[in-house]
């Protein structure tokens, strides 16, 4: 193979596999990566919509309660606003009975009732509520917020005005002794019965709706105050009739109502009411606390959003709180994903890159396969060529009788015969590593040194030096070792071979070596090494120096002929006996090859 060719097919697998596997794995990554965040940028967008959301929510809650607690008051009789009443017997009779709004439990949210009696602005008469068991304190407190409202009333331009019947007034035909008795005191009782027959007739009235107000006082405190306005018609025909009745001659205008709990209504309530109509996600924050990691915050005012009239942006701002969406879940999501992906991302990686490796290697392997066949081929035809070109070269010349001196006859036959040797030790070689490379080990235990002696003879024999070129050291007494003759002969002959083609001793230099063939107890076994003298092994050859076919340089331009077998079959015989081949570079220059046999049995200490 041509090493143009080989870069290309070389190019050619890598562009494949860019093509087949790392391209669409890239497209999809980025389009998998590009879902993720669209997802995280719409999550994120939708947080301003689901914040306002929430706080829709929150504050249709808050109204609700309100309208509830508003309902509630504004179904109790205008009569219950008063010091007294007069309830309807069965049997006619009058009594004076004390309100019920001294008696029942305040509903929640609710501090206490007032009145305001405003017919008289020289003189307004209030009266406070503050229902069953409320304590001294409660009611002085009470008290006092009744009386600054009233005095407020007519100091304040905006709190007067903003006590108007209101265009859903209902128009009521209460009866006088009802209004009489809501004005009476302690010591009507006697009047009130005096008059009895004339305090049936019914008397014209407006009750106008509940209304809210906020307003803050001179130090602070913040009022929250529910009021409906009652005018009673002026009833002259009551003139000269009794101190009870007269009152009602010039009509009345009185202001009823109740005080909200600000603490109920901007803090406990709101609080409540979150953990029922917001999410796990949703928090209700007030006005002065951290948004925290909160992308959007909906703005909730309790006095602004649910129709209390106030009389500036303070007032209207009194409890402002707010919804936020905290994006620590969304932003977790989008970690999570992300982790995910570059974790699958990653093992993709690492995948493809181990399959860019293995292919890389898998491709330069057979490269190099084709290139050591490539050189085999080669020589094995050289291996060929050369003998049987000098077997017919001798065969004619003995054939057309050019040959006629005996001893030269014989030379011919003679060479006839060592290159026919040449040619069956070439077949019997590939034969060899074909049946090493599927063939089971026929190992046996066996003593090394002597079957290595059954050798030495025949190799002295092929040296092609006058001097003996070959030393051996074979100890005796040695453990036996697992063997076959045929292992033992096939590496003891490939490793000289190798030793005399590529390290040959030169008898001619001074001080030279014989290639030293020794056996040496190991611990796991007897090492058989051929160590030689010559340029030595290169270390980042030494692991493929055994491989098939495999020669350094170049088969074209090798000088020493060989077909790359000889040192793949030492490594095969080494391992169809359970051992293994390798080469070091020896003491004081040179190669060493080394082929351990192990031990039959433990040997003995």
């Amino acid at each position: 193979m041509k090493p143009q060719l080989g870069l290309r097919t070389h190019g050619a697998a890598l562009a494949l596999y860019a093509v087949l596997l790392v391209l669409p794995t890239a497209v999809l990554g980025f389009l998998q990566w590009h879902h993720i965040w669209n997802e995280h940028l719409r999550e994120l967008g939708e947080v301003p919509r689901d914040a306002e959301d929430a706080g829709l929510r929150l504050r249709r809650a808050l109204q609700e309660e309100l309208d509830r607690l508003v309902a509630q008051e504004s179904a109790r009789p205008f009569e219950h606003y008063a010091r007294y009443y007069s309830p309807d017997t069965p049997d006619g009779e009058f009594a004076l009975l004390d309100s019920p709004l001294v008696r029942i439990e305040r509903p929640a949210g609710v501090l206490g009732w007032y009145k305001l009696d405003l017919s008289d602005p020289e003189e307004v008469q209030s009266e406070v509520y503050a229902g069953a068991n409320a304590s001294a304190a409660a009611r002085a407190a009470l008290e006092v917020a009744t009386t600054s409202l009233a005095s407020r009333h007519f100091d304040n331009l905006w709190l007067r005005t903003s006590m108007p019947l209101g265009t859903s007034s209902e128009e009521l035909a209460l009866s006088v002794r009802a209004l009489a008795a809501s004005a009476a005191g302690a010591d009507d009782a006697d009047c009130l019965g005096a008059e009895q027959m004339s305090i049936f007739d019914p008397v014209h009235s407006v009750v106008g709706d509940f209304s809210l107000l906020a307003y803050r006082e001179d130090d602070g405190v913040a009022r929250l105050v529910a009021h409906r306005t009652v005018l009673i018609e002026p009833l002259p025909e009551l003139v000269g009739r009794g101190e009870c009745l007269q009152r009602l001659a010039t009509g009345r205008r009185i202001v009823q109502g109740f005080f909200i709990d600000p603490q109920w209504w901007l803090t406990d309530l709101p609080g409540s009411l979150a953990v029922r109509v917001l999410t796990k996600r949703e928090r209700l924050v007030t006005a002065a606390a951290e948004a925290g990691n909160a992308a959007y915050r909906a703005q909730v005012l309790p006095i602004a959003d649910t129709g209390f009239e106030s009389e500036n942006d303070a007032d209207a701002a009194l409890g402002e709180l707010g919804v936020s969406i905290d994006t620590a879940d969304i932003e977790a999501r989008y970690r999570e994903r992300s982790m995910r992906f570059f974790g699958v991302a990653l093992m993709l990686a690492l995948s493809l890159g181990t399959g860019f490796v293995l292919l890389l290697h898998s491709v330069r392997k057979d490269i190099e396969q084709a290139r050591r066949t490539e050189n085999f081929v080669a020589a094995v035809t050289h291996e060929l060529r050369t003998p049987l070109s000098t077997i017919r070269l001798h065969a004619e010349m003995l054939q057309d009788g050019w040959v006629k001196d005996g001893a030269q006859r014989d030379e011919y036959y003679a060479r006839i015969v060592r290159e026919t040797g040449r040619l069956s030790t070439l077949v019997e070689r590939v034969l060899e590593k074909a049946r090493l490379s599927s063939g089971p080990s026929r190992a046996q235990p066996g003593d090394l040194c002597a079957e290595l002696a059954r050798h030495v003879e025949k190799l002295h024999g092929w040296r092609t030096t006058v001097d003996q070129d070959l030393a051996f050291e074979l100890p005796e007494g040695l453990p036996h070792v697992m063997l076959s003759g045929e292992a033992v002969s096939s590496v003891l002959v490939n490793l000289v071979e190798n030793a005399r083609k590529y390290a040959p001793v030169d008898t001619s230099k001074p001080g030279w070596e014989p290639i030293l063939v020794r056996v040496r107890a190991e611990r796991e076994g007897l090492a058989l090494e051929v160590c030689d003298r010559g340029p030595g092994v290169p270390e980042a050859e030494r692991a493929r120096i055994f491989d098939a076919f495999y020669r350094t340089g170049d088969e074209a331009t090798r000088s020493v002929r060989g077909t790359g077998l000889g040192l793949h079959l030492v490594a095969l015989q080494a391992a169809s006996v359970k051992g293994h081949a390798s080469v070091h570079a020896r003491d004081g220059g040179g190669a060493l090859f080394r082929v351990l046999f192990p031990y039959a049995s433990a040997p003995h200490a």
